[in-house]
C-alpha cells in the first residue's frame, strides 16, 4: 500500500517501509523429507526380500518429480495451444496419476478387509476417470475459431431506475441489450 501526502500542487508518493521476506523453505523440506521416507522404506523393504515394494516406491518416487516437471510444462503452455506436445503432456499426467493410483491401491488392498478394498479400488478408478475426463473430454480451453471475447462469461450491466417512493425502487438488467429480469438493489448488487 502506497501513502501519498499532497503538499500545494506537488504530491508525493511515500513507499512504505522496507519488509524483507523470510525465506520460507517448506518446498525443499518437503522433498527432503520424501527422499529420506523413500530411502528409509527402500532399505527396509530390501532387507526384507520385498523387492515388489522396492519397486513401487522408486515408481512412486520418481513418477512425483516427474509428474510435477510435467504439470509445471504443461502451465506453461498457452491455453489455447493445441500442439502435440500439449497432449503428450496431458498422457503423461494422466499415465502417471493412474500409476501411482493404482499402486497405492494395490499395496493398501493387501492389509484392508475386502470390502474397504474394493472402496479404495473403486476410488482410484473413478479419481483416474475424472482425470482422463478433465484432461481429454472436457476441453475448457479457447478453440482456435473462436475469439476470447466470445467465450468468456457473458456480463451483466445492472441499471438502476428510481421510482417514486411508495413503490419499490427496482433494477434491471440487461444481457445484450434484452432486459432478462428485475433486481432489487441491495447490497450485494451495488
Amino acid at each position: 500500500m502506497q501513502q501519498a501526502t499532497n503538499t500545494g500542487e506537488n504530491q508525493t508518493t511515500i513507499p512504505p517501509p522496507a519488509n524483507p521476506e523470510i525465506p520460507i523453505f517448506l518446498p525443499a523440506i518437503a522433498y527432503f523429507y520424501l527422499t529420506f521416507n523413500s530411502m528409509s522404506t527402500i532399505y527396509q523393504a530390501y532387507g526384507h526380500g520385498d523387492f515388489p515394494m522396492v519397486a513401487f516406491v522408486a515408481f512412486v518416487y520418481f513418477g512425483h518429480f516427474c509428474l510435477i516437471h510435467c504439470m509445471k510444462q504443461l502451465q506453461d503452455l498457452a491455453p489455447t495451444d493445441t500442439s502435440p506436445r500439449k497432449h503428450f503432456l496431458k498422457s503423461v499426467i494422466w499415465v502417471l496419476s493412474s500409476g501411482i493410483l493404482f499402486g497405492f491401491a494395490h499395496q493398501l488392498s493387501t492389509f484392508v478387509h475386502p470390502v474397504a478394498a474394493v472402496f479404495v479400488f473403486a476410488t482410484a478408478v473413478s479419481t483416474s476417470y475424472f482425470l482422463f475426463f478433465l484432461y481429454f473430454v472436457h476441453d475448457c480451453h479457447l478453440q482456435p475459431s473462436e475469439t476470447p471475447r466470445a467465450v468468456s462469461s457473458f456480463g451483466f450491466r445492472i441499471e438502476v431506475f428510481r421510482v417514486s417512493p411508495p413503490s419499490p425502487c427496482t433494477s434491471k438488467v440487461k444481457n445484450e441489450g434484452k432486459v432478462t429480469r428485475g433486481v432489487v438493489p441491495g447490497l450485494e448488487n451495488v
